[in-house]
């Protein structure tokens, strides 16, 4: 009897073990479920792609989570210019990926993962024909890319991506690429507000024949944020590059739709501001050791920031700049002020809407929301900023703060004024401030190539030369700035409505004599010798 009973208990035991792990796997697998719809979520958000359609079908042991997206040719169009011709197919592609999801409380057992978590989550890409045979091409028999989503008990989870390296060469059009591909690791808490990531692409190549080169490579990005105590995020992201390099051999038009880019990648609406145009010409760019580094902390309810951006040479044809170093902060932020004016902004309108009515929108919500934070002492720095050009050595240390203001402060534009302190030390090369005027002066006399009556611009070059010698050799007379050795340097300080140029008073507009104070705007400040 003894036996038999024994048997008796181990199979209830058993049993019991395997309603338990059941229970427990169907409630990972409504967990899990959660998790996904989150992060499904946060993909719809995204303005790069559009959701075409969606499904979850969830079992016991496994579920089940289709997607199909397309890209957003909004966004994308003005650039689909600059790809390969055998790329371009794929931007009329469905992107339809199925994620298998394996339900806790050990999902990885069949692999002998014996890790516990709420769900093992792995993403399968459906491509039709046409998108296989190219991506084919590039890969051969591997997968284009992989994603692996452990989904932990307490929300959070850790995902892997990967895309593999491939070399690719068409022998008659004399075009390379070599990839040397993609890792991609995020540990993230739950609701995605504290993540770490880590991503890294090792290089790439593309040279054509006849056109140039494109490459790069070391680039690693790490980034650790959480939300601080204002719902703002603090924490620590940093990018580096070890060198990228760009030899072209042909002119290359470009028309660069800057709103829709930054929109792109950052969602922030910009609105239609700044659009350049124009053209490259052949030439050799590269870049060394490229970095930034922004560390956003909070003390109460303010943020602070600082940002650093770094590169040990930079050429250009003949031209050697670098190394560079800049290094500025933005203080005592009002953090509850930031987050609201994010969303406000956020909230605008953007695809459609006619530029002029864009930027009154962005106007009035900032005037609106942004108060506070000049109400609470914000101060801006440029801790430092060093450049070693061809023609000299261009140096800026600064500051910039407001004290003390009120709203009523905007009534009048004098005492507005009086609420700001500048300091700024500033030292650039005269052949510096020579080329820069003489682009300026190009860029504004010159007109339509076509046009029968082009102006002279050896003419234009002198004038602008002859104007600016005059300018400065008054300023310099004045002890408004110092010239040693072709350096130009000089100091600002402004405080209490009171401005001075390297210590010497400088008259504002409404102090000058006969003139009535401001009233509805802060006008610049005179010209030295003026």
């Amino acid at each position: 009897m003894l036996p038999k009973r024994r048997l008796i208990i181990a199979g209830a035991t058993l049993g019991g073990l395997f309603v338990l792990y059941g229970a427990s796997s169907y409630w990972a697998g409504i967990k899990a479920e959660d998790t996904l719809q989150e992060q499904h979520k946060m993909l719809a958000g995204l303005p790069l792609f559009k959701v075409k359609s969606h499904t979850y079908e969830r079992g016991w042991f496994s579920s089940t989570e289709t997607t199909e997206l397309v890209f957003n040719r909004h966004l994308s169009g003005p650039y689909e210019s600059m790809l390969p011709d055998n790329m371009k197919p794929l931007l009329n592609a469905t992107i339809k990926f199925t994620n298998h999801v394996k339900h806790g409380p050990f999902p990885g057992m069949a692999s002998f993962d014996l890790r516990p978590a709420r769900a093992l989550v792995s993403t399968e890409f459906a491509m039709s024909d046409a998108t296989r045979k190219t991506l084919t091409t590039f890969f051969g028999d591997k997968e284009p890319i992989t994603i692996v989503n452990r989904l932990g008990f307490g929300g959070g989870g850790e995902l892997h991506l990967n895309v593999p390296a491939f070399d690719y060469e068409e022998a008659l059009s004399g075009v390379k690429m070599k990839w040397k591909g993609f890792d991609l690791k995020v540990d993230y808490a739950k609701g995605y507000q504290e993540y770490k990531a880590e991503a890294l692409s090792p290089g790439f190549l593309l040279e054509a024949a006849s056109k140039g080169r494109v490459a790069f490579d070391g680039v690693l990005y790490l980034s650790d944020m959480r939300p601080g105590a204002s719902g703002v995020k603090v924490g620590t992201s940093e990018l580096s590059v070890g060198n990228v390099q760009l030899n072209s051999r042909e002119s290359v038009p470009y028309s660069i739709k800057l709103n829709e880019l930054i929109y792109l990648m950052t969602r922030v609406r910009v609105g239609e501001f700044v659009n350049p145009s124009g053209e490259f010409k052949p030439s050799q760019v590269a870049l060394k050791s490229f970095s930034y580094q922004i560390v956003t902390s909070e003390q109460d309810e303010f943020v602070n920031t600082r940002g650093k951006l770094n590169f040990n040479e930079l050429s250009v044809n003949d031209s050697r700049y670098g190394p560079m170093r800049l290094d500025i902060s933005a203080n005592h932020l009002h953090g509850p002020t930031l987050i609201k004016l994010d969303q406000a902004i956020g909230a605008i309108p953007f695809e459609g809407v006619d530029p002029a009515l864009l930027r009154k929108q962005y106007i009035d919500t900032i005037k609106k929301n942004a108060i506070p934070l000049l109400e609470n002492d914000p101060k801006l720095m440029v801790n430092e900023f060093y450049l070693k050009m061809p023609t000299g050595e261009a140096t800026l240390q600064g500051t910039l703060g407001i004290s003390g203001f009120k709203q009523a402060d905007l009534n009048d534009a004098a005492v507005f004024l009086k609420r700001f302190q500048a300091d700024a030390k500033v030292s650039l090369p005269r052949q510096t401030l020579e080329n820069l005027v003489l682009a300026q002066a190009r860029n504004l006399f010159t007109v339509d190539q076509s046009a029968e009556d082009q102006p002279n611009m050896k003419e234009v070059d002198d004038l602008a030369k002859s104007l600016l010698d005059s300018q400065l050799a008054q300023w310099t007379s004045e002890q408004y700035i110092v010239e040693n050795k072709g350096q130009l340097s000089t100091e600002l300080h402004f405080q209490n409505g009171n401005l001075t140029i390297n210590k010497k008073k400088v008259a504002l507009p409404w102090e000058e004599p006969d003139l009535p104070p401001p009233e509805a705007s802060a006008p610049a400040a005179a010209s030295p010798g003026k």
